[in-house]
């Protein structure tokens, strides 16, 4: 069942959210992001913002914090991370046992787990040999390793894990 409520909402405000994020951030992959992360929320606190006097306002609001949030993020990476000369991902294959976790995923989403978990190499140089954004690639190893542990743990249990 949709919620109505919240899908016009959307329509109207994510374009403005966007806008106002991306002016603010400098960074239309993380300005998308941030929008998402809005909704996200939205969804979770719907109760919250039915009840508000000022639905548009409160997403707005919302918009700001995550905003601060990700400017802060992005500062505290950068002034703790040393720059990465120019260099390529030459990972060796894959070991057999790799494969299934491979199977499960985008060729984009096993470079970045590779980078990151095999080779050593830390999220923000991963992004850049990606030419992802930190926060882009930061979101999408959450969200890989994420829907991994669903699918893994659902089949331990017996089940099948969706994947959408």
């Amino acid at each position: 069942m949709t919620d109505t409520f919240l899908e016009e909402l959307y329509r109207e405000m994510y374009p403005k959210i966007v806008a106002y994020a991306r002016v603010r951030l400098r960074d239309e992959q993380l300005a998308q992001e941030v929008t998402q992360d809005v909704f996200v929320l939205a969804q979770e606190k719907i109760s919250e913002l039915r009840q508000s006097p000022n639905p548009r306002g409160w997403l707005i609001r919302a918009a700001g914090y995550a905003v601060l949030h990700a400017q802060r993020e992005r500062q505290y990476v950068e002034r703790r991370t040393v720059p990465l000369g120019e260099t390529e991902l030459a990972a060796p294959p894959p070991e057999p046992e790799d494969e299934d976790l491979k199977s499960r995923m985008s060729p984009e989403e096993w470079r970045l787990l590779r980078a990151v978990y095999c080779d050593g190499y830390s999220i923000k140089e991963a992004a850049r040999l990606c030419n992802l954004s930190f926060e882009t690639c930061r979101k999408r190893l959450l969200r890989c390793r994420q829907r991994l542990r669903r699918e893994l743990n659902a089949e331990r249990k017996g089940g099948e894990a969706h994947v959408g």
